[in-house]
């Protein structure tokens, strides 16, 4: 496994926040966001040294390729060992985020403190059919782009989503087609079964949010660590939020602030954490 990237690469944008605190976390946005999306989230750890990347591809940090998920893990790798309180952190990352969370810890364990993994389980059944057909992807997501500004908060209020307009802005000017299809591309065929079975050196939380995740993905991978003793040596495990949507730091800041804290200080989950067995 690699420690360190052979040849660092042009840092990504990132933000820094409570540097005096002693502990560094780094959160991982997902596709097409930005550091944006934890303007919910980053109040509620303030005792927490906090990096805030814009990953390959997106926002600040739009003029570095490839938008692959292990280009992505060796530039967070590489700010982590640069900026990161004594070069490491805890690492939390949500959809590609939670992906390029994952690759971290199998190719750079000696980064990661501990990791916290949301929406980021192989892909199955059609999850795995549409990332294989990403043009259909691209047009679904120009089509709610397009959706009035009304109706687009209307159904993100629905589902608990709170109001953030300048995020919305920011994902539509990420969406180009070489970010979606690279990132899709790639979760294919860097982020599966055997990719989850060589996370073997630092403990992992991988949450799937119940209402729109693949919770029989999840179970999977914690019954991966579970069979190959990971779960015995190090505590890594599934976990299911029943009542959460994909993107439930900006629906339960306050829970998903709370998982985080718990996860890092290793104490036990808040309840709605359930444990997928």
């Amino acid at each position: 496994m690699t420690d360190t990237p052979q040849t660092p690469p042009q840092p990504p944008f990132h933000l820094s926040l409570n540097p005096t605190q002693p502990t560094t976390i780094l959160l991982l946005h997902g596709l097409l966001s930005s550091h944006l999306e934890w303007a919910h989230v980053t109040p509620l750890l303030p005792t927490y040294h906090l990096l805030l990347p814009d990953l390959p591809g997106h926002s600040r940090s739009a003029h570095l390729s490839p938008s692959t998920i292990p280009a992505m893990a060796t530039a967070v790798a590489a700010l982590i060992q640069t900026h990161a309180h004594n070069g490491v952190a805890h690492v939390v990352g949500l959809s590609m985020g939670g992906f390029v969370a994952l690759d971290l810890a199998r190719r750079f364990p000696a980064r990661c403190l501990s990791v916290f993994a949301t929406g980021a389980a192989p892909f199955e059944g059609l999850f795995a059919w549409m990332a294989g057909r990403p043009r259909v992807v691209f047009g679904l997501m120009w089509a709610l782009e397009s959706v009035p500004d009304a109706v687009y908060w209307w159904m993100a209020g629905r589902s608990g989503m709170r109001r953030f307009e300048e995020l919305r802005g920011e994902m539509a000017r990420n969406r180009r087609w070489e970010v979606v299809s690279g990132v899709y591309t790639s979760i294919l065929a860097d982020c599966g079964w055997e990719e989850v079975r060589g996370i073997d050196a630092v403990r992992v939380l991988d949450v799937a949010a119940g209402k729109q995740d693949d919770v029989e993905a999840a179970r999977k991978v914690g019954r991966v660590w579970r069979d190959t003793g990971v779960r015995e040596r190090l505590g890594s495990r599934a976990v299911v939020v029943r009542d959460a949507v994909h993107a439930w730091d900006l629906q339960l800041p306050e829970l998903f602030a709370g998982g985080i804290r718990a996860w890092v200080e290793g104490t036990e989950l808040p309840g709605r954490f359930e444990d997928l067995e």
